[in-house]
């Protein structure tokens, strides 16, 4: 199941293809190396942008990220526990 966050990290990110691509994030002081966007969206809040990545990192574990276009920064959402 998810477990809820809402926690500021820093990210690596890249655009490719006209996309924005998160490739790592630091989170509690460790970096998270992303293997795969397993899925994203956007949604628009008022005039701006949130976008949404499903990531997998390194270690095969899963996280919700989002990009605010507002206020130029990184949230991890969400993160898979067992």
């Amino acid at each position: 199941m998810y477990q809820d966050l809402n926690d500021p990290i820093e990210v690596i990110a890249v655009f490719a293809g006209h996309q924005l691509k998160p490739m790592r994030f630091k989170w509690r002081e460790r970096v998270h190396k992303i293997t795969r966007v397993t899925g994203s969206w956007k949604k628009l809040e008022g005039e701006y942008l949130v976008r949404y990545f499903a990531v997998v990192d390194d270690q095969t574990n899963v996280f919700q990220l989002m990009y605010n276009e507002r206020l130029t920064d990184w949230t991890i959402c969400k993160i898979w526990v067992e």
